[in-house]
């Protein structure tokens, strides 16, 4: 008996680190269009992890000429939330303690941005400076 619960320990360990993690890909990616219904900021301690509850983008297809906006839901403890991209990168209004927003308008872009890209939206905590991460594939045109 004792000889195979030492075989099948091995096995197990292999098959507990098959297992779904409890961040997947839909946690960690951007809804484009509407979040309904919109989260409220989640208050947490200053040094607690800091979350992403929920992002948005307006389009993932960023038209020259056109508006283009986006908002983010995060825990009271985010200090900033910055989207960045290869070629750009900003910082959200922060419109309340844990909601961020912009709006722009895209007046020119380069024939050479002209394609597809990964924009990261980063929320960085207040408190022991950590980081919650969430990615959007967009598209210039």
């Amino acid at each position: 008996m004792r000889v195979q619960a030492v075989a099948l320990a091995p096995l197990l360990a292999l098959l507990a680190a098959c297992g779904s993690h409890p961040e997947t890909e839909t946690q960690n990616a951007v809804t484009i269009g509407a979040v309904a219904p919109w989260p409220a900021t989640v208050f947490v301690r200053q040094d607690d992890p800091p979350r992403i509850l929920a992002a948005q983008f307006s389009s993932s297809v960023i038209r020259v000429g056109e508006w283009w906006s986006g908002r983010v839901a995060t825990t009271s403890n985010v200090a900033v939330v910055e989207l960045r991209s290869p070629s750009f990168s900003f910082i959200l209004h922060r419109t309340a303690f844990g909601q961020f927003a912009f709006r722009t308008r895209v007046l020119a872009v380069p024939s050479i941005y002209r394609r597809g890209f990964t924009a990261t939206l980063v929320a960085r905590g207040a408190g022991l400076g950590l980081t919650d991460v969430r990615s959007a594939e967009l598209v210039f045109r």
